[in-house]
């Protein structure tokens, strides 16, 4: 039997040359293997989605909420999947969840700026926003390594 950590990567090349149907394929497989493997939920609920099965989304990334209900990939992702079927309010939702769990989550802070500036929310936009700029600067500065 294969390493499901290699098949995932497989898959995650499938995914990145486009091939979704093949990336549902082998994504589906290690589901069949390990029905707690979270991330191939989360990564077969990326390519359904690519392949226009918003539904199909939706149930994937809830199964990867249900393996690991404290990753907050898990919950951004189902904020995107939302967002892309206009379903502002459970995205939000979804995505003020993954920043309960990380706080320091600049990409949720970042898509929930987005949302609440789509739904008029002026100062909550810029909030959120702002909050995701200075998360990012943080921890770029923190990244940084210099050699002398």
């Amino acid at each position: 039997m294969q390493n499901l950590e290699e098949l995932f990567t497989e898959g995650q090349f499938k995914f990145m040359d486009d091939d979704f149907e093949g990336a549902v394929a082998i994504f589906s497989e290690i589901i069949e293997k390990d029905p707690s493997f979270g991330k191939a939920y989360q990564a077969r609920a990326i390519a359904r989605l690519r392949l226009g099965d918003g539904d199909a989304a939706i149930e994937d990334i809830d199964m990867a909420i249900k393996c690991e209900p404290e990753n907050p990939k898990f919950h951004y992702h189902k904020g995107a999947i939302l967002l892309k079927q206009e379903v502002l309010d459970q995205a939000m939702e979804s995505l003020s969840n993954a920043i309960d769990i990380d706080p320091s989550y600049a990409a949720a802070y970042m898509l929930r700026g987005h949302i609440f500036e789509r739904v008029g929310d002026e100062e909550s936009a810029s909030a959120d926003t702002s909050k995701a700029m200075n998360l990012r600067r943080e921890q770029t500065k923190n990244s940084q390594v210099v050699d002398f």
